[in-house]
């Protein structure tokens, strides 16, 4: 695995969900968290992307993950909502497989269903998480204030589940830099 790469794509997904949180308002700025974290991941992961045109690649990116974004937006509250709180765990881990899902397009994972279960398993924890930094008030900061900092949680645990799906290596028995 390369930790720096991986390291470098989560820090800038956790500054996409972060400067997302602080920007957020109640009307387009919900644009911003797929605009944020599909730039981020795009462009830490640049000579990765496997377009021969990149720049066509990353507006592909962005433009999918606006739409994957509306979609989960949608199912979530209009179909899932009677649900109660189940459908926020569904509406989080659905957005994370779709965002994987448009992102192995461009930025194609050595190890795909691997990849896939650990964006599933950290996607769910979201919502645990979010709530107990809401409940304990050593967690809280001034800028996840109230429950916004499930976005910055989403950005952050979904990034690095991407990071570690691209940068993955297939374990080959004759490759001795693994030793």
């Amino acid at each position: 695995m390369q930790i720096i790469r991986i390291t470098t794509t989560s820090l800038c997904c956790i500054l996409a969900g972060f400067i997302s949180s602080v920007f957020i308002k109640w009307d387009w700025s919900f644009i911003l968290i797929p605009t944020l974290i599909s730039l981020a991941v795009s462009l830490s992961n640049f000579d990765r992307i496997s377009f021969p045109k990149k720049l066509i690649g990353i507006l592909l990116h962005w433009f999918l993950s606006i739409v994957i974004f509306i979609i989960t937006i949608g199912i979530t509250v209009f179909i899932l909502s009677p649900m109660g709180m189940h459908a926020m765990y569904i509406g989080s881990a659905l957005a994370a497989i779709l965002f994987a899902l448009i992102t192995n397009i461009n930025l194609a994972f050595p190890k795909f269903w691997v990849s896939m279960v650990v964006i599933f398993v950290l996607s769910l924890l979201v919502w645990p998480i979010s709530d107990y930094m809401h409940a304990h008030p050593t967690f809280k900061f001034a800028a996840l204030n109230g429950r916004e900092n499930i976005i910055t949680i989403w950005c952050s645990l979904v990034g690095f589940g991407i990071a570690l799906g691209v940068h993955h290596r297939k374990c080959n028995p004759d490759d001795k830099s693994l030793d």
